[in-house]
């Protein structure tokens, strides 16, 4: 720009010397001129040619992505069945589904007050569990692997369909309803004969229905009656009821419904028509959008993902997304004892020797297993309320001792059992109590109008090793003599020196002080843990809840 005005002030000061001077100076001023002009010229292209490199090498400015594109990308993303276009999901709605998940993968099942435990034993989401199939009366293996958002009703308020990758006859159905995310269909719990099954209704625009079935034979007739539900309000309503169908001798189907017929039907086109509801052979599927028998679904960790997403574009960025944190489950090798979450291994050891006792897998000394704990017929009432027990390691050798007691036993006396998986496994019955100090034990026997006998033990981490033996005669409900024991020498003592002996022993030694009752609960208590599932005889132990 600088050269470009001093070329031009040159240009007006020639021009008054030409008009001064006249023609005398006409060769100098016109080459001035052109010089001038080309100079101008070359400066121009120079600066144009400059302009034209800084806009080259500025980027362009990346469009702003809209709010209402960043919704359209997310929800495309994840798999929905239904209209896209029509999708009224809130971002509530998409964090509480996105919460409910990540509970799931957590072992967290609060958001559905948890599963009955008599037909599943699940740890997590995040890995196959066990449901009590009724028909094959076993459990069966599932998972909940597969997950898509389903708009059921048509209304363009999805619902959480959560299924297994195995088997298509277990799975979850969530609904939102009041701003809360409910339990519309648990597939796997279930009356014997009977199956759910979903299918996209073509008689009825842009809705699935659901069909609970049950059937039974009675009296040589085989029985099917069913229950239909259409998806509404986050829910299901009922829209068919027991509608009964009686295969009857001359093999036809009588379609029997609020207690009227309505229609018979031949055997074949019976099962045409079943086949038909059931969504067994293809169907006429006329909806603008995929059908749901061919969606493809995501895992559990993708879904939170899309739903994350789509809470940020509807909330312009303002919602918090939620975060995976799957259980730490830990199988504990060469025990029945599976963790979720930390529990010291201390407390496992410990548990595992009670869970071995309490499943026969370790036995007491009378030949016994689960049943003495549980069902004894001499000691206790019969109840586990009549026991007692403790678990330690008498002699610091990380080997744990059983120690069980009976409320009905007024002696206090204590049974130790020895780890052992043999039935013969020893047992000491009787003692009364022990020294810290030294590491000795008391058993007192036969203590009777005629006389009594008291031994102190010591034990080597295998078996008790009797150290002292005294014995006492009593007359008149007196102690009048006796002999004492040690170190293999037998002598005899009389009344004030077994006295003496007597209450000093019965003052040394102390009861092991074993004061829980021998049953899951007192367990769970002591150890301050929870035990979930009992599953083949091995525990889930969890922190305290």
């Amino acid at each position: 720009m600088k050269r470009k005005t001093t070329a031009l002030m040159m240009a007006l000061t020639l021009s008054v010397s030409l008009s001064a001077c006249g023609d005398k100076t006409a060769v100098s001023t016109e080459r001035t001129e052109i010089e001038s002009v080309e100079e101008t010229v070359e400066t121009t292209e120079a600066t144009e040619e400059a302009a034209v490199t800084e806009e080259e090498s500025t980027p362009e400015p990346e469009p702003e992505i809209t709010a209402e594109e960043k919704l359209q990308s997310a929800i495309g993303e994840m798999p929905y069945y239904g209209d896209t276009a029509n999708c009224k999901m809130t971002a509530e709605q998409a964090t509480a589904y996105a919460q409910l998940i990540a509970d799931g993968l957590a072992g967290d099942f609060s958001f559905r007050d948890g599963y009955n435990k008599d037909d599943v034993d699940i740890l997590t989401w995040g890995q196959p569990f066990q449901a009590y199939d009724i028909d094959m009366g076993k459990k069966v293996e599932v998972d909940r692997f597969n997950v898509m958002l389903t708009d059921f009703a048509g209304d363009g308020v999805p619902y959480l369909y959560i299924y297994s990758s195995t088997n298509e006859d277990s799975y979850e159905i969530y609904g939102w309803t009041d701003n809360i995310v409910n339990l519309v269909v648990e597939a796997d719990a279930r009356p014997r004969g009977s199956v759910y099954y979903i299918y996209e209704d073509e008689n009825d625009y842009g809705k699935i229905k659901l069909t609970f079935e049950e059937f039974w034979s009675m009296s040589g007739e085989t029985i099917f009656s069913f229950d239909t539900y259409s998806f509404a309000n986050g829910a299901t309503e009922i829209e068919a009821f027991r509608r009964t169908e009686e295969l009857q001798g001359d093999n036809s189907w009588h379609i029997i419904e609020n207690d009227v017929e309505i229609e018979v039907y031949t055997d074949d086109e019976y099962y045409a028509m079943r086949e038909e509801r059931e969504q067994e052979k293809p169907h006429n599927h006329t909806l603008p959008y995929t059908c749901f028998y061919d969606m493809t679904p995501c895992t559990l960790e993708e879904m939170v993902d899309y739903l994350n997403a789509y809470a940020s574009a509807m909330s312009d960025g303002q919602s918090v997304p939620v975060e995976i944190k799957k259980v730490d489950i830990v199988k504990h090798d060469g025990t029945g004892i599976t963790t979720k979450g930390e529990v010291p291994q201390e407390k496992v050891n410990s548990l595992e020797i009670l869970r071995q006792y309490m499943n026969g897998e370790k036995y007491i000394g009378i030949g016994d297993s689960v049943a003495f704990t549980y069902i004894d017929s001499y000691y206790g009432t019969g109840k586990p309320e009549g026991f007692y027990f403790g678990i330690t390691d008498l002699n610091n050798d990380d080997n744990q001792e059983l120690l069980v007691s009976y409320k009905n036993d007024s002696d206090s006396n204590t049974y130790v059992f020895l780890p052992s998986s043999s039935k013969d496994a020893l047992m000491y019955q009787a003692f009364q109590g022990m020294n810290k100090t030294d590491g000795t034990y008391l058993m007192r026997i036969g203590d009777s109008d005629t006389g009594i006998s008291v031994y102190l033990y010591v034990y080597d981490g295998t078996k008790f090793l009797e150290i002292s033996k005294l014995s006492g005669n009593m007359e008149w409900g007196e102690y009048y003599g006796g002999t004492i024991t040690e170190n293999g020498v037998t002598r005899e003592i009389g009344e004030e020196e077994f006295n003496v002996i007597y209450n000093d022993w019965n003052n040394t030694y102390t009861d092991f002080g074993v004061n829980t009752h021998l049953d899951i609960e007192n367990i769970e208590n002591t150890f301050q843990v929870k035990i979930d599932v009992q599953s083949s005889g091995e525990w889930l132990v969890t922190s305290a809840e």
